[in-house]
């Protein structure tokens, strides 16, 4: 091994995930006023300063809310940790006593729209991520990770992290942000309103050499991904890496070393079967014996290789401790503060003790550490994040979240307090390595980093030199929740992010909603931003082509989804009931309130969508049958024809083929989402809006009472955009659509009445 290395052995570059910065961006500017729904709402203030939080109290008062200290409670507003505070611990307590009180009511809330948390942060106004503006509280973080997170316990919580530079400005910043939901993250500063928003970053080149002479100081890196790391820098660079853990090296020989896998796991049945003990303290001694195998034996294939990589005992919430340790170590030149703990349960069963626990390790454990070493020549100072901090974290996080957005900020004001570069590295979940209780939950959330693959990224940055925040995004899964999706600004940069726009670009605004049982919401239909609304006529009055509203209705129906979130495939509609009058627009638009309500039918799953005008009036029904990815499915029987009584006068239907084309000879024509929609990024289609459109038509021609389809059986999801053919079956009505000019089945209408096809 060369004494120097400028560059790694193996070439560090990766494709998988997305490295994101994120930046600061205009967000709509608010209104003048409180809004309409903050009257009459019961808030409490909490924390902050006495004259901050009166202030904030009298302004609310004055905006028509009702302060109060307890009871029923319609919003939290959480001043925080104020500017100047270097104790987070009792402001902590405060916050989580405040939603533990009002958990069990806010969890039963099914209004979107009624309950939300407001945390009051003072980072600048900026959040944090402007280098030139220095945070009056760097500590903000904390509350923000846990506002991002509430959602996922309380799934109608609505959550807002307010950013102010000016703290006299804030009474009347918050009156008029409260009850304006939507963005998680808003900053106020030189009378900007700013949200933060993904920017897809590739990593810088290499700045930074590590050799023999480079001693590597990780804490809590004993196992998983830190010993993966500390284990490739010292394969690689030949550099000197002390892993730390707060786990003692046994002493002896304990009767479980040297066990293989299968007499361990005999050995730690015996211990369960002969406990003298409770259950779930022999169960903690388990744990710790299965921890400490694990150092020992990564220790050991350490040493057999050949590599410089020792075991320091330290806990980094330990001041003394740490400093300690750094003065012993001689010349260290690059820290990874990877040290963490969690333990996901929901906040009802989580002790104060292990919430706590959590954040002082990755917060308190930062400042130990980069005040031990901030008058050190570093290389570098890398802190290992998550995601949970960036994006919210899963169900049980809560804390987990707020300690790893906590970190991140800290890194942030880091950054301009010493020379060495200060970086926050936020990870999604690594696949099958590290903290991770329940894997294949995860991969509700997101999906997994391979551990080569982030490795070498995190090799990568190292040797860049990386400074700030970087958060490596995977697509997203089936767990996203419609108070998440309206948090951030859309960005094309967030791999997936395709994948994700249909559904919610077709959401609307959430009324209420009981997860994976019922949602309603409200849907405006715009013909400024879809061409396609000018298409289809009712009455000599532009309408909703009921192929869009079966589009709405398919994509707003993946909200809706069993509890344990299988991968759905829509496999028909059935009972399509349409009244055109309904559908007309006025002015160019029209809102139609949507219901959706999800059930198990045999080994289906159905979702009955329901729209009504704003007064009621029905405007059209269908059941949408999904089939589960990998379980046996059986296609219910057609519903029976019925009879259909003739349409009494009726309604004129005009199909005016400027957007979508009209059949010729059978065959109808592309059709790409940019003629569909006007967007930065048009939605992909699951339906073909074309040739639906003209099975319509030649089953119920230009007069028609109301729509009636038994059923759409949908066989080719990839044709919603190429050319179709359409073949008429006249004995039993069925139309067939299939793609041209191969003849692959795309889909078949089976309409309850069929009219004059000419």
């Amino acid at each position: 091994m060369t004494a120097l290395v400028e560059a790694p052995a193996r070439a560090w570059t990766t494709t998988s995930a997305g490295r994101i910065r994120w930046t600061l961006a205009a967000a709509p500017p608010l209104p003048g006023g409180p809004s309409e729904l903050l009257r009459g709402k019961r808030v409490r203030v909490l924390n902050g300063t006495p004259e901050t939080a009166g202030a904030v109290a009298a302004e609310l008062v004055g905006a028509g809310a009702v302060v109060v200290d307890g009871g029923v409670v319609d919003a939290l507003v959480d001043l925080t940790l104020p500017p100047g505070a270097a104790d987070y611990r009792a402001a902590l307590g405060r916050t989580v006593a405040a939603v533990r009180a009002v958990y069990e009511d806010w969890a039963a809330e099914s209004s979107a729209t009624r309950i939300g948390y407001v945390a009051v942060t003072y980072l600048g106004g900026t959040m944090g991520y402007r280098e030139d503006v220095r945070p009056d509280q760097p500590l903000g973080g904390v509350w923000a990770g846990f506002a991002k997170t509430l959602h996922r316990e309380i799934p109608n919580c609505n959550a807002r992290v307010l950013d102010v530079a000016d703290v006299a400005a804030l009474p009347g910043l918050l009156v008029r942000e409260l009850y304006r939901w939507g963005l998680f993250e808003v900053g106020h500063r030189d009378g900007r309103r700013t949200t933060l928003a993904a920017r897809h970053e590739p990593v810088g080149s290499n700045a930074v050499r590590l050799g023999p002479d480079d001693t590597v100081l990780v804490s809590g890196g004993g196992r998983g991904i830190g010993f993966r790391l500390a284990r490739t820098l010292a394969e690689e660079f030949d550099c000197r890496v002390v892993v730390t853990g707060r786990q003692q090296l046994p002493t002896g020989s304990p009767p479980w070393a040297g066990l293989s896998e299968a007499e361990f796991k005999r050995y730690r049945n015996g211990l369960l079967v002969r406990r003298s003990e409770p259950l779930a303290a022999v169960r903690r001694t388990i744990e710790g014996i299965t921890r400490s195998r694990e150092l020992l034996a990564n220790l050991a294939d350490a040493r057999a290789a050949g590599l410089r990589i020792s075991y320091e005992h330290c806990d980094f919430t330990d001041r003394a401790r740490v400093a300690g340790l750094v003065a012993d170590l001689g010349r260290v030149t690059g820290v990874v503060h990877n040290a963490g703990v969690d333990h996901p349960v929901r906040l009802p069963r989580k002790s104060d003790a292990d919430f706590a626990g959590t954040v002082e390790t990755k917060v308190d454990g930062f400042r130990s550490l980069f005040d031990a070493v901030r008058h050190l020549p570093l290389k570098f100072f890398c802190n290992v994040g998550s995601l949970t901090g960036r994006l919210g974290g899963m169900v049980g996080q809560l804390d987990y979240a707020a300690a790893n957005d906590g970190l991140a900020r800290l890194g942030l004001w880091a950054r301009g307090e010493v020379a060495f570069p200060v970086s926050t590295l936020c990870w999604p979940t690594w696949e099958r390595l590290g903290m991770v209780a329940n894997f294949e939950a995860t991969l509700r959330y997101m999906a997994p980093l391979g551990v080569e693959d982030g490795v070498r990224r995190w090799v990568a940055e190292l040797l860049a030199g990386t400074s700030g925040e970087v958060t490596f995004v995977l697509p997203l899964g089936p767990a996203l929740t419609p108070v998440q999706a309206a948090g951030y600004p859309a960005s094309t940069d967030v791999p997936g992010f395709a994948d994700v726009l249909p559904r919610v670009g077709h959401l609307g605004t959430l009324v209420a909603s009981r997860p994976h049982e019922w949602q309603t919401a409200d849907v405006l239909f715009d013909r400024t931003c879809a061409p396609v609304l000018a298409e289809f006529a009712v009455d000599g009055v532009e309408a909703v082509p009921v192929s869009v509203l079966l589009e709405n209705a398919a994509r707003a129906a993946e909200w809706v989804t069993p509890e344990d979130l299988p991968r759905l495939v829509l496999d028909r509609v059935d009972d399509l009931v349409v009244h055109p009058a309904g559908l007309a627009l006025r002015d160019g638009r029209t809102t139609l309130r949507r219901t959706l309500t999800g059930r198990h039918e045999g080994d289906e799953w159905v979702v009955l969508a329901e729209y009504a005008t704003a007064s009621g009036d029905p405007v059209a029904s269908a059941r949408l049958a999904h089939r589960v990815v990998g379980r046996p499915h059986r296609v219910a029987a057609l519903p029976p024809a019925g009879v259909l009584p003739e349409p009494t006068g009726g309604h004129l239907l005009c199909w005016r083929g400027r957007v979508l084309p009209v059949a010729r000879d059978g065959v109808v024509g592309a059709v790409l989402p940019e003629d569909l929609w006007v967007l930065p990024q048009a939605p992909r289609s699951l339906l073909p809006h074309a040739a639906l459109e003209n099975a319509l038509r030649l089953a119920f021609g230009h007069h028609v009472d109301r729509l009636a389809v038994r059923r759409i059986a949908l066989h080719d999801r990839g044709a919603a955009h190429g050319p179709c053919r359409i073949d008429a079956d006249p004995a039993s009505g069925r139309l067939r659509v299939s793609r041209e000019p191969s003849g692959t089945p795309v889909l078949d209408v089976h309409p309850l009445r069929r009219g004059d096809p000419t």
